[in-house]
């Protein structure tokens, strides 16, 4: 089992490729990860922003991406997706790549 520093440096090296290939302007980590609470069954929930509007489709494929590179299962939500009653408490969280 991977842990937030491990996470963290991957993300970290994959940032070059997400800025130009997805648009990405930010990503972080937020739940049992970046607490370091995370078992074998976590996934990684992830936060994203992106430099300009992007679809659906291109949202879904950065997604998979991600999961594929990491080899885990990913949960990616903008901050503007998450819902009002936990946003506050996600974005103090979150600790950004």
């Amino acid at each position: 089992m991977r842990n937030k520093k491990e996470i963290m440096d991957q993300l970290r090296a994959l940032m070059p490729e997400l800025r130009v290939q997805y648009h990405v302007s930010k990503i972080g980590i937020f739940g049992s990860y970046s607490r370091d609470q995370q078992t074998g069954e976590s996934d990684i929930d992830l936060v994203v922003e992106f430099d300009r509007p992007v679809g659906m489709l291109a949202f879904v494929h950065l997604k998979a991406y991600i999961a594929g590179r990491l080899g885990l299962e990913v949960d990616l939500v903008t901050p503007d997706g998450l819902h009002p009653l936990i946003r506050d408490r996600v974005l103090h969280e979150v600790v950004y790549v």
